[in-house]
């Protein structure tokens, strides 16, 4: 049974935020890939569910709050106990003592700052890193997130995004999307020790659709839409033997959809859903429909985006 945290929200508001002691030990003992977590801090439900999903993840891994206020520092906040700062400061400690009485084998340091969230943590992000932050588990005001602006960014690195209420009905399984690229590739490499790391199995899933300009009424239509299909198998293939030879426990999903509605309905309720992020790193590219930020607005599950590099 998990033992349960008490944290104090704002406004007064308690949040309870249980650690499965069983699940944070061996996730602990399995976790190489990343050798810190950063966890975006803000007080707020959204923030909350981030650090829980963090604490279980792997109490081995050095784990550090970060609280970006906004604003720029004054020359005088340092000696001010009465300040935003100082208060901002205080708060995050006190989060971080009750974690450590309730789990005194946490590796666990705060850092409290001024500046916009997304650019804050996005200097916390590159190899060996996993920034975590939290989001609504139902869409609601801008699509521009924290999480959808650190996965578009230029320098790479991995984020998760977690939904502040848990799925009911999850299916104990890691999903991963591919769709041939060197980023879907790092994207599997991540999945497969995440998986190895819950123990579950891993779900190779690869999206097509026909091109469409092809007309159907020529005849040699249905043989090319075989062909078209055979190759993007091939392509699903191979995915699926490079996770064997991590010794994943991999099985392959071809699925004919756009990537982002195939990926979003079987990663719902799964334990985490994996994607590459191919670092375009402007708006344009999400504009136009990228499939991890289409994937952050929705957020069936836990969403991890590994940048280029990882």
């Amino acid at each position: 049974m998990g033992s349960k945290v008490l944290l104090g929200g704002s406004g007064g508001r308690g949040a309870h935020v249980t650690f499965d002691p069983m699940a944070a030990g061996s996730a602990g003992e399995a976790a190489v890939m990343f050798t810190r977590i950063v966890v975006g801090w803000d007080g707020s439900r959204e923030s909350e569910a981030a650090l829980a999903w963090a604490v279980e993840r792997g109490v081995a891994t050095p784990l550090k709050l970060v609280h970006a206020i906004g604003g720029a520092p004054t020359a005088v906040e340092h000696v001010r106990a009465d300040g935003e700062m100082s208060a901002a400061r205080v708060r995050l400690i006190e989060v971080a003592d009750q974690l450590r009485a309730s789990r005194p084998d946490l590796h666990l340091t705060t850092s409290t700052v001024h500046g916009q969230p997304s650019s804050v943590l996005a200097e916390e992000l590159g190899e060996g890193t996993l920034v975590v932050v939290g989001a609504p588990a139902t869409h609601r005001g801008s699509r521009w997130t924290v999480g959808s602006r650190l996965a578009g960014r230029h320098g790479g690195g991995t984020v998760a995004v977690i939904p502040s209420t848990p799925a009911t009905g999850a299916r104990s399984v890691v999903v991963v999307g591919v769709d041939g690229s060197p980023a879907s590739m790092a994207a599997v490499e991540v999945a497969a020790e995440e998986a190895a790391r819950l123990d579950e199995d891993l779900e190779v899933v690869h999206a097509w659709t026909v091109p469409p300009g092809w007309d159907s009424e020529y005849l040699e239509y249905l043989a090319d839409v075989q062909l078209l299909e055979d190759m993007h198998r091939d392509l699903l293939d191979e995915a699926v033997e490079f996770a064997r030879g991590l010794d994943a426990r991999p099985t392959g999903r071809l699925e004919r959809g756009h990537a982002g509605e195939v990926l979003g309905r079987l990663g719902r309720h799964a334990d985490l859903l994996v994607v590459g992020s191919h670092g375009a790193g402007n708006v344009t590219r999400f504009l136009l429909g990228s499939v991890s930020h289409e994937l952050l607005v929705s957020l069936p599950s836990p969403v991890m985006i590994v940048g280029p590099g990882d």
